[in-house]
């Protein structure tokens, strides 16, 4: 048995199955006090209930920490939950469907935002266009993005943005700069790639800080009710940090949250100006907060993505040719890390591309052994192509690999179609980390994909697509493997492991209560894994038995 509190505990959870992920193993009972594990065991538990103690029975069902998703856009997620959801779209006839049911219930000139079109996956084989919307939507301005790095608009957005046939592309001296897509007389088709997306977004209506705190509000409750208790949200800009602080301050935010600020990569360059000086008048380093709330990192988003061609790789894609792009200066991007490490600040890079990823890693690595500083836990998110190179580093320095697990599934035919079977069968290779000692920490870079973690730990399994394809069989890892991702990998990555991914004695008490034994069910069965219950420091945060 750990160690007791001296003080009774105000609830035992006894007569289950609890996945403690620490040296404990499995136990039957845990007792919780002041929002903390305060011993595990068996049914000697019970002996240390007292008045006012609470003893639950748990019928057999199996327990498991609460997960972290470490990198995972949240907010947006929230405001997603309320667009239209075009992610198991399989033809152009089923988002028109989807338009049109909205538009019927719309307000004049009220916008309609819908996200997560893969052409890869529709029948057609082809995005969608201002044609395929304007006959569903003559009126009401409409904006689709895909999955990732490109939006669709119909001719009333366009109007309102006064983009037609004269309108230039954005400057092409501009590292990522992206394109409008036009047709043989010139005019646009509503299709916009990279940067170019710009040109519409800024014409869309942005939220006020009360609807982005109820963005935060709705996405905690669909966290929760997957078992989600905390997550690494990447990229925020200072009013959207605001408004996690008003949210939390509102008893709103029910996911622990690790905010990572915006750095180099994100929008127009225009937002790049100053960052420096932001962030050096910080006057702080990561880490500063609280159990609920922190402000812990620097996201830069050096190249692009996979699905579209555009992450940044050390050997040409099939057909044209083209190696992807670089979104931050190559030149400039190991002094930007650097930076951001001498002020204190882990870094969490997005890398798709094998050439991007060794860049980063490389600078990871020059960084720690010129000023060591091993509790900044800085990160690469995606984490495709690992080199031997890379492989090695990254163990060296116990550089967390943050894959997004799900893309396999639901991404994976993408790739397929931009790199061909064998290269795309060595994506995200979770084996190989595992097997090369590199800290593993699964996520779904919400709302790019699903953000249930059972489905992650399912792809991570399985490596399995919508389609049915194996991608990789070879870099499958066990369930439990799957699990430790979303507890102890994700605590570790974001530099919670004292305090969250575990179940001993001194954690905070964020727990899951499932419907079955996710490591006592075929791996197929994960992504039917259910949550009863969820609990956040102690108190049920979700409950639905």
């Amino acid at each position: 048995m750990g160690a007791v509190a001296t003080l009774r505990p105000e609830l035992i959870l006894v007569g289950g199955r609890v996945h403690t992920m620490a040296a404990a193993g499995a136990v039957s009972a845990l007792a919780i006090f002041q929002g903390r594990v305060a011993a595990v065991g068996g049914e000697e538990l019970r002996e240390l209930a007292g008045r006012g103690t609470e003893v639950e029975e748990l019928g057999g069902a199996a327990v498991v920490p609460g997960l972290v998703d470490a990198h995972n856009h949240l907010m947006h997620t929230g405001g997603v939950l309320s667009q239209l959801q075009l992610y198991d779209c399989r033809s152009l006839g089923e988002i028109q469907d989807r338009v049109a049911a909205r538009a019927r219930e719309a307000r004049p000139g009220e916008w309609i935002l819908g996200r997560g079109w893969d052409e890869s996956l529709l029948s057609e084989r082809r995005h969608p266009t201002r044609q395929d919307l304007d006959p569903v939507s003559p009126e009401n301005p409409v904006v689709l993005d895909r999955v990732w790095n490109k939006l669709v608009c119909n001719s009333a957005a366009l109007r309102l943005a006064g983009i037609d046939a004269t309108t230039p592309d954005p400057p092409a001296g501009v590292l990522y700069a992206g394109t409008i897509e036009r047709g043989p007389d010139r005019e646009p088709t509503g299709l916009f790639t990279d940067r170019a997306k710009e040109l519409v977004r800024r014409h869309v209506p942005e939220p006020r800080e009360d609807e982005l705190v109820a963005q935060v509000e709705a996405a905690c409750r669909a966290y929760n009710a997957v078992g989600i208790t905390a997550v690494g949200e990447p990229g925020l800009w200072p009013r959207e940090v605001r408004a996690f602080q008003r949210a939390a301050r509102e008893g709103r935010l029910t996911v622990r949250t690790d905010v990572e600020l915006a750095g180099w990569g994100f929008g127009q360059p225009a937002d790049e100006v100053g960052l420096r000086e932001r962030f050096e008048g910080l006057g702080l380093e990561g880490g500063l907060g609280d159990e609920l709330l922190r402000l812990e990192g620097i996201k830069l988003m050096p190249d692009g993505g996979l699905g579209d061609r555009t992450a940044r790789m050390l050997e040409p894609y099939p057909g044209e040719g083209g190696r992807g792009q670089w979104v931050v200066d190559p030149e400039e991007l190991p002094g930007l890390i650097r930076f951001c490490h001498d002020l204190g600040f882990p870094v969490d890079c997005h890398t798709c591309g094998d050439e991007c990823q060794q860049l980063v890693v490389r600078a990871y690595a020059a960084a720690q052994e010129a000023s060591p500083k091993p509790w900044l836990r800085h990160r690469v998110h995606h984490a495709y192509f690992p080199t031997a190179e890379v492989l090695g580093l990254m163990a060296r320095h116990r550089i967390p690999a943050v894959v997004s697990s799900p893309f396999v599934t639901n991404l994976g035919e993408s790739f397929v179609l931009s790199v061909g079977e064998e290269r795309a069968s060595r994506v995200m290779p979770m084996r190989s980390y595992l097997d090369a000692g590199v800290p593993l920490a699964g996520s779904s870079d919400s709302y790019i994909t699903d953000f249930d973690p059972w489905v992650g730990m399912y792809a991570a399994t399985t490596r399995t697509t919508v389609a049915g394809r194996v991608l990789g069989g070879a870099e499958r890892i066990t369930p439990l493997e799957a699990l430790r991702s979303y507890t102890t990998g994700g605590a570790y990555a974001t530099g919670r492991e004292g305090w969250l991914g575990s179940l001993e004695p001194g954690q905070l008490a964020d727990l899951v209560i499932l419907d079955r034994d996710p490591l006592a069910v075929p791996p197929d069965e994960l992504r039917e894994v259910r949550p009863l219950a969820t609990m956040l420091g102690g108190r049920f945060v979700y409950d639905a038995r």
